[in-house]
């Protein structure tokens, strides 16, 4: 079952802010899976969503801390799967959500949940295909994090290896109140580009 999920907008955000964006993790984590994507640096780089979620899961102890993660041209799913991982190990990656085209996601989703069971694995699809990946270690939960992705107001997983709707996605303003948390709805908060000083604030309207 997909958990009630809120994903944080894009910041920018130095080690020095990494403590604000913290507060707003806590500010939005009661009764959900706060989902972190990638960030930009002061100087508008990319930051790696992975290594973001694992260094708020060191600040954030009593959150749930899950990430959204782009798949398709960006980044190889048998790579996300070995990052998700990673990041799961470490206490930061309870979900993951995938970004991109939803052919992308849902392919991608085939051969990450794959790379999340015992074994050597060949997945062939449309999009994305591995032969003989093997993933180890593995995540230290059966099956792995769950793994979703979004086509519009439609929250994605996979069941038995076939794409059913898991839920739905509210966009929501981040100085607007959050809905109820509920298992499967996906809360997107919506916030100018700016430091997690500014996000922190919205919230805490």
């Amino acid at each position: 079952m997909i958990p009630a999920l809120v994903r944080l907008p894009v910041t920018r955000v130095d080690h020095v802010s990494l403590d604000a964006l913290a507060r707003c993790v806590d500010l939005v984590a009661e009764g959900r899976t706060v989902l972190v994507g990638a960030q930009r640096s002061p100087s508008d780089d990319a930051l790696d969503e992975f290594v973001v979620a694992t260094a708020l899961s060191r600040r954030c102890a009593a959150a749930a801390i899950g990430v959204a993660a782009q798949v398709g041209a960006a980044r190889k799913a048998s790579i996300a799967a070995r990052e998700a991982t990673t990041t799961q190990l470490l206490g930061a990656c309870d979900v993951l959500l995938l970004d991109g085209e939803p052919d992308a996601c849902r392919d991608g989703a085939l051969v990450i949940e794959a790379l999340f069971t015992e074994g050597v694995h060949t997945v062939t699809t449309p999009t994305a295909i591995v032969v003989g990946a093997r993933n180890l270690p593995l995540p230290d939960v059966p099956g792995g994090p769950p793994v979703c992705w979004r086509e519009g107001a439609a929250l994605w997983r996979l069941v038995a290896g076939e794409p059913v709707v898991a839920g739905t996605v509210v966009e929501v303003r981040a100085d607007a109140p959050l809905p109820d948390p509920a298992p499967g709805v996906l809360v997107v908060l919506d916030h100018p580009l700016g430091g997690p000083d500014a996000l922190a604030s919205a919230l805490a309207r």
